[in-house]
């Protein structure tokens, strides 16, 4: 351990001294260093020694030197950060689009508890899928420990995973089962997506959700096109938001699906002296249709690389809130051995207008992150697209059409409860009776015959009425006019969870999330707008 941690100092030394100009580089480095790297070196570790022998309790050295490297990087900007060992090791799973686990997408029974549900359906040929779990399964403990005050990331996540070949026991609750499921799981590969969904919203409106860049986001996207049938496309909806970015490498190609061969996709600036670097569409598209993208304020980094792309060349139209705004490079440098690692940044970003769209970090990191204040255009530098259109520099992306998501505290307070899942459980398994027939399986079914049920299968007036009445009985604090105020999104919420349920998949209940998206409606009704976006963008490149 003592080799290993010496060995880590060192190339984090070494690293930061050549990012920081300390060793090479020298002319370009800044004013002269006041003392030399021995003196600041022996510095450090007269205060590691200092710390180590005399604070009031024992501890790391690990910790120590980890914590340090920090807060040197706190010092640079809000992006450059320091990847510990378990951060590191997600990090490279998320860049790969793979890890080692059971193949289950999950989320928290109710917030604050460790206990999961798997919300759709495992893959065929995932270690879930052999051992028979479901959408609706609920994972109650690990090798016979409750999980219940267990953190879901730091915790249950983590002890799902492990090495290929590895076994894990888990309790599965079932609803409609009396009693516990006991189930042996044996880890294999998982390949992680970075496209969940790719349907269609009505004929020829094709939809696409977007949610990570990652080494597999091109072919994932060229499968998801094709699935599409992209050829008879009448209008495409990328969907950006939420997505924080990923590989420079994956923006550029995802751009080059829309695009002409040889558009300017980005230009990265990097420190002064270097030779800036541009970007340009290697293909270019095959066919030429209306786009909308999707974005919103957590939108960040190769998500506004391909936003401002295609808004800069007239190529799509953008809907939604004002994105992120991050516009500077990281570079991942490997540490100790591949062990831990360290992203640098190494430069900015432009789009193809020349605008920098970074967001000013000078007022605190904590404010840059979370007190995101709405950046006015007129205090923005103004540039413009291939036909003339204004667009703004710094601060984000600006959508061309500004559309605020519709919310209400009623079905957050439902929510926060798991009180939507509950009444639905209920209300499949017959312990409520409704009108209407809830109890359903698919299993069997046609592809029409499926299509023939989402198509019928709504949420009652009287279910309503019932719902309405189970969250009395459940002490939850409403009014009969909040309640009539927000009866299409309770009903909506109430559809999506009988989705899940009944198809056992997240897939079909997201569909019916987007009928109540008001970003996702706009971009539909805007879809002949960019439709002439398009054919204008197509003639002035003739």
């Amino acid at each position: 351990m003592r080799n290993r941690l010496a060995y880590f100092v060192t190339t984090v030394v070494v690293i930061t001294a050549l990012a920081g100009g300390w060793l090479g580089d020298r002319v370009n480095a800044g004013p002269p260093q006041e003392k030399d790297l021995d003196t600041l070196l022996k510095t450090f570790t007269e205060a590691l020694a200092v710390i180590q022998t005399n604070y009031v309790r024992p501890v790391k050295s690990e910790t120590l030197i980890e914590s340090s490297v920090r807060g040197l990087l706190r010092t640079l900007d809000p992006h450059s950060s320091f990847f510990a060992t378990s951060d590191y090791s997600r990090l490279q799973e998320e860049q790969q689009g793979k890890y080692y686990g059971l193949g289950i997408t999950i989320r928290a029974e109710s917030p604050g508890s460790g206990r999961v549900v798997v919300v759709e359906p495992p893959a065929p040929g995932t270690p879930a899928y052999k051992v028979g779990m479901k959408a609706g399964d609920i994972i109650s403990k690990i090798e016979g420990q409750s999980i219940e005050d267990w953190d879901v990331n730091e915790e249950v996540i983590p002890n799902l995973k492990g090495p290929k070949g590895t076994k894990v026991r888990i309790t599965v609750e079932r609803p409609g089962e009396p009693t516990p499921l006991e189930m042996v799981v044996e880890r294999d590969e998982i390949p992680l997506y970075t496209i969940k969904y790719a349907f269609h919203l009505a004929p020829g409106i094709g939809y696409i959700r977007l949610d990570k860049f990652s080494e597999t986001t091109s072919h994932e996207l060229d499968d998801a096109l094709k699935k599409l049938d992209e050829a008879s496309l009448k209008g495409l909806i990328l969907d950006l938001r939420d997505n924080p970015g990923g590989a420079l490498s994956q923006a550029i190609e995802v751009a080059d699906r829309f695009l002409t061969k040889d558009q300017v996709i980005v230009s990265t600036k990097g420190r002064e002296g270097r030779e800036p670097h541009q970007y340009r569409a290697p293909r270019g598209r095959k066919y030429m249709y209306p786009m909308v993208v999707l974005i919103n304020q957590n939108s960040a980094s190769a998500s506004e690389i391909v936003a401002g792309a295609l808004q800069d060349h007239d190529r799509a139209l953008i809907v939604g809130e004002t994105s992120f705004g991050k516009a500077l490079v990281q570079t991942i440098y490997p540490l100790d051995q591949g062990r831990r690692g360290l992203a640098l940044t190494t430069g900015r970003y432009y789009t193809p207008a020349d605008r920098l769209i970074q967001r000013d970090y000078s007022n605190g990191f904590y404010d840059y992150f979370y007190s995101r204040a709405k950046a006015e255009p007129k205090n923005r530098e103004e540039k413009q697209t291939d036909g003339g259109r204004t667009v703004y520099g710094g601060g984000g992306i600006t959508p061309d059409y500004e559309v605020a998501q519709r919310t209400d505290k009623l079905s957050r307070l439902i929510d926060r409860r798991n009180l939507f899942y509950e009444f639905v459980v209920k209300l499949t398994s017959g312990e409520i009776k409704s009108d209407v027939k809830y109890q359903y399986s698919v299993a069997g079914l046609s592809p029409d015959e499926k299509k023939e049920l989402r198509d019928k299968l709504e949420i009652s007036d009287q279910t309503l009425l019932l719902f309405k009445d189970y969250l009395r009985e459940k002490k939850v604090a409403f009014s009969d006019e909040s309640f009539e105020e927000h009866l299409d999104l309770v009903r909506n919420r109430l559809k999506q969870e009988l989705f899940l349920l009944v198809f056992e998949s997240d897939r079909e209940g997201y569909r019916v999330a987007l009928e109540m998206d008001q970003q996702v409606q706009k971009a539909i009704e805007l879809l002949p707008r960019a439709q002439l976006l398009a054919e204008n963008s197509l003639a002035r490149q003739r």
